[in-house]
């Protein structure tokens, strides 16, 4: 079973606890489990312990949380979030298994991966995301990587296109 990641490229750092509320939306009951340091107290916490990611993952820092189910434009089960990050931007890794995009009739495919790069796109416009890439673990690597979304690559059609491949 491959993985599907999706990676918001050189995500500012400042947006992250507005993106954390308003677009992921995690729901606490959904966290099966969570890894983030404390830089400042030096210990291990877990994302309900977190009343800000951005501190949290300040200067710098890295951190997980594992959902049994996220709401990208169509719900997923079993997404790993990884946060890396540096004094003022970093990437955010969204990973889960590729059957939960790629099941079903063509058309039920089509649907999920048209309301996944809406939602992206929206995300993207909406925080100024350089970059996104789309492909199976590790998506970083051309090799991989089915599409990147950028300034040229705006089109859901043209994405969906590429994704589906």
């Amino acid at each position: 079973m491959q993985s599907l990641e999706i990676i918001l490229i050189d995500f500012n750092k400042n947006n992250l606890d507005r993106f954390i509320k308003n677009d992921l939306n995690i729901q606490v009951d959904r966290i099966k489990s969570s890894h983030f340091y404390d830089n400042r107290s030096k210990n291990d916490i877990e994302f309900q312990q977190i009343e800000s990611l951005e501190e949290i993952l300040s200067p710098k820092g890295t951190g997980n949380i594992l959902l049994s189910q996220l709401n990208l434009g169509h719900t997923y089960n079993d997404v790993m979030i990884v946060f890396s990050f540096d004094e003022e931007s970093g990437d955010i890794v969204m990973n889960f298994p590729e059957e939960e995009l790629f099941s079903g009739e063509n058309s039920e495919t089509t649907l999920k991966a048209q309301k996944l790069i809406e939602y992206i796109l929206d995300i993207k416009n909406k925080y100024a995301i350089e970059k996104v890439r789309i492909g199976y673990e590790p998506a970083m690597d051309d090799d991989t990587c089915l599409v990147e979304i950028d300034i040229e690559m705006m089109d859901t059609n043209v994405i969906v296109s590429k994704l589906l491949a």
